[in-house]
């Protein structure tokens, strides 16, 4: 944070050298082959690379490795840290960098459109950096943010920022959204176009992702402070928002050159192309245990045809190569498939939407009586999100799929709607775990230290703090040596505050 983070026009330069490359350059101040006046143009699409690179590589790994998703390959050692529930605070410095040079962008970003009276502009800047703090509160807890990104001497050189509370950075996350909808309300000429990376500049879209990220943001306060959360909800239904729908995935797409290639790609090509990771048995024997053919879209088979997982942290004798799965490159995970490089990074989708709207039902916050409803048009969306996916890999369509899913007598499928409010989320937070595996393995996360469902996580057989799972990631080093105000040492087990698990 003490770092004068570089204009995100460098960043950008640099992405299109592999977006992992911005990792290794971040405190580059300047650079001579580079024009150095940023523009709107170049800082909104630098700095949602850099959020892509974070949640695609380190926020997915990370979160996909606690969220049981995925587990270490017994035979690398690559995060073995993660497994064993030890991670050094290093292991985290990447992301908590990223995510903080993205933001910087993003503040960066409003005050120039704000002198341009480019007011779209300043709406997705807003969105985003309310987004990106989500992302870095819900990682770390209490963290800068009202001091934060102010390090540049016009901007107050603050250079050792305060920490502030989960509640304060809620608060402000709250606040941005309310100020980017009421620019999205006004008439403005001039909108971005493909330098948006996200919606090309559709601001629809745009609007939606905002009411979609403000219930999210609400859902999350749901156990610490219930009265708040039903209560903004309330709220924002009374507007009669419009919410991510099928067809308004907020994702970023990769591949379509050979220089840019999917992060979590990037960064396995950048090991040797070594498979790391492999399928957890814990999300395995669910979906095979109910017949489920998303299978086919989230892991490879093994060399019998079928799908099997190791056992979360298993470190024992190597198991024979082939007999067991791994990640599929839909999800980017396949270090030895090209297609990889492909797959998109998703930041907020159409099936997380209507899971949150099901919750809300469900609570009876809002529109009850729908939750059943909409618990089945969240699985149709995610089914219909990888309907390419599903035709290559089984021959089926989406539709086709699904039906056969609902109709196979799994456990998960038949909605409680005469259950209790517990048995309900119970079935709507399980399932979304499903549609995210592997392409939302932080949110995933998240969700579960919020809910705690799944209910059938296993303890890793490779933990060193006992029977116990982490519930944050840990500030990195550099804040511990150069801020002043850094809080202290916080282990992985300390709970955020809207975990009450």
């Amino acid at each position: 944070m003490k770092r004068n983070i570089r204009s995100g026009v460098v960043c950008l330069m640099l992405a299109a050298l592999g977006v992992s490359s911005c990792k290794k350059f971040l405190n580059v101040n300047t650079n001579p082959n580079v024009v150095q006046t940023a523009t709107v143009q170049t800082l909104l699409p630098a700095a949602q690379l850099l959020v892509g690179s974070s949640v695609g590589v380190d926020l997915q790994i990370d979160g996909s490795i606690w969220a049981q998703y995925w587990t270490q390959d017994p035979g690398a050692s690559q995060y073995r840290s993660l497994e064993q529930y030890a991670p050094g605070q290093d292991v985290f410095l990447t992301p908590w960098t990223n995510l903080y040079a993205a933001a910087e962008n993003f503040f960066q970003l409003y005050k120039l459109a704000d002198s341009q009276k480019k007011k779209q502009y300043m709406a997705i800047s807003l969105l985003m950096k309310a987004y990106t703090f989500q992302l870095i509160t819900d990682g770390w807890g209490d963290v800068p943010y009202r001091q934060a990104l102010k390090g540049q001497y016009v901007d107050s050189n603050i250079l050792n920022p305060k920490y502030d509370s989960q509640r304060v950075v809620y608060n402000g996350i709250i606040a941005d959204i309310d100020s980017a909808n009421k620019l999205l309300s006004t008439t403005d000429p001039v909108t971005p176009g493909t330098d948006d990376l996200i919606y090309g500049g559709k601001m629809a879209q745009w609007k939606k992702f905002s009411n979609t990220l403000k219930l999210k943001v609400y859902l999350r306060m749901s156990q610490v402070s219930p009265a708040t959360a039903q209560a903004g909800i309330a709220a924002l239904y009374a507007s009669s928002p419009v919410f991510i729908g099928v067809g308004d995935d907020a994702f970023i797409g990769y591949g379509y050159n050979s220089a840019n290639k999917n992060p979590l790609y990037a960064e396995e090509s950048g090991l040797g192309y070594v498979q790391n990771l492999v399928a957890s048995a814990t999300c395995i024997d669910s979906m095979n245990s109910n017949n489920d053919p998303r299978l086919n879209i989230f892991y490879d088979t093994t060399a019998a045809g079928g799908f099997s997982g190791i056992a979360q942290g298993y470190e024992k004798a190597t198991p024979a190569a082939g007999s067991f799965s791994i990640p599929s490159s839909y999800v980017g995970g396949n270090a030895q498939s090209a297609s990889s490089t492909n797959a998109p990074v998703n930041l907020m989708t159409s099936y997380e939407s209507l899971f949150l709207q099901a919750e809300v039902s469900a609570r009876g916050w809002a529109n009850p009586g729908m939750d059943s409803s909409l618990f089945y048009q969240a699985i149709n969306a995610n089914f219909n999100y990888y309907s390419t996916q599903l035709a290559s890999a089984t021959g089926m369509t989406a539709a086709a799929a699904d039906a056969a899913y609902l109709a196979g007598g799994g456990y998960w499928v038949t909605y409680p709607s005469a259950g209790s409010v517990t048995q309900k989320l119970s079935y709507i937070i399980t399932q979304k775990w499903f549609a995210m595996c592997g392409n939302q393995g932080f949110e995933a996360w998240s969700e579960w230290r919020r809910t705690g469902y799944p209910t059938f996580f296993v303890y890793s057989q490779s933990s060193i703090i006992g029977d116990n799972f982490p519930k944050r990631f840990l500030y990195p080093t550099t804040e511990s040596t150069t801020n002043s105000n850094y809080p202290g040492f916080a282990p992985t087990t300390t709970k955020v505050w809207w975990d009450l698990l």
